[in-house]
């Protein structure tokens, strides 16, 4: 548009139709009238994006208390981290044709590390969020230390839970404050021992100011693996007795994995794990491996066991390890 003007103006001054004194008082004119137009598109830009947050915000305000007012809740004392589905069947709407999990049952015992895996869509996140309590089952029970997950206080058993999910959120703190997450109990020894076992201890030094460097929002200033790692040291800080990592590794290069999974196997020793993974070189370890399809828990058992079925299992590992 202002182009356009230039063009336009220059013709006439050239035919002698406008001065070029009166040229240039009317692009000084039009700069004064196109800018407030110009201020008004973005601040309606940024009124939409304010009217977003606004309504992200009111979700949060009227989300419903887990815990119901009056209704005594079980405070779980420190776990021993076993885990049992009993039967369970979940779907997210009662419109769904079929369930997301249909009839899953598999128990969990503390030391043991369980592989879920399966196609994409299969159910492996959904199973997940039933073991963590974002969601109750439809039917069934989801029984931790023997007691329904319904009538535990979800913070009592949340804070026991050590959690890598699969987008790992910073916060524009320093590297310390987002493994620690504000929390004045743990000190920076404590830190650092988890961030060893995340292999994470390594570039945090390399960094200007070590653990307090700023990682700037969404850790913008850290790589995905490092940021996965600062990630991984966040759930393992205060030894949780379950621990679950859906895809941890997925950012992390070849060695780092490696080393990680030497870790896991001693981390796993006095903890139950739940490894979600699309890569089965990284579960092939595992004591069991849950293998889902279309919400179905259809084998389970150990690498070895399930290669001997040569069933689905069986041909996820041929497509990806070239056996």
């Amino acid at each position: 548009g202002s182009t356009a003007l230039l063009w336009y103006g220059a013709t006439l001054v050239i035919q002698d139709q406008l001065t070029i004194g009166q040229f240039m008082a009317f692009n000084m004119m039009i700069g004064r009238v196109i800018s407030p137009f110009l201020a008004l598109v973005g601040m309606w830009n940024q009124l939409q994006e304010v009217l977003i947050s606004v309504e992200r915000l009111n979700d949060v305000f009227e989300a419903e208390p887990e815990q119901i007012p009056g209704k005594p809740m079980l405070i779980l004392p420190r776990l021993r981290g076993e885990v049992r589905f009993d039967n369970v069947s979940f779907r997210y709407s009662p419109d769904q044709e079929r369930n997301t999990l249909q009839n899953i049952s598999f128990e969990a015992h503390p030391g043991q590390s369980i592989a879920i895996v399966g196609r994409s869509g299969s159910g492996k996140s959904t199973l997940v969020k039933l073991l963590q309590g974002l969601y109750y089952a439809d039917t069934g029970r989801v029984l931790i230390d023997g007691h329904d997950l319904r009538l535990v206080s979800p913070q009592s058993f949340r804070s026991q839970l050590g959690v890598v999910p699969q987008e790992s959120f910073l916060f524009s703190g320093t590297i310390l404050e987002n493994i620690a997450l504000y929390r004045p109990d743990f000190t920076l020894e404590q830190v650092t021992e988890v961030a060893k076992l995340a292999e994470a201890h390594t570039f945090i030094q390399d960094l200007p100011l070590g653990y307090n460097t700023k990682v700037g929002e969404r850790g913008a200033s850290l790589s995905g693996g490092q940021r996965q790692r600062v990630s991984i040291a966040r759930a393992l800080l205060g030894s949780p007795p379950i621990l679950v990592l859906d895809e941890a590794t997925s950012s992390l290069d070849t060695e780092s994995e490696r080393r990680f999974q030497n870790n896991l196997e001693r981390l796993s020793r006095d903890r139950t794990t739940f490894i979600i993974a699309h890569r089965l070189s990284t579960v092939r370890k595992a004591d069991s491996i849950l293998v889902l399809d279309r919400g179905i828990l259809v084998e389970q058992g150990n690498h070895e066991q399930l290669m001997a079925l040569q069933g689905l299992y069986f041909h996820l590992a041929q497509q990806q390890l070239n056996l």
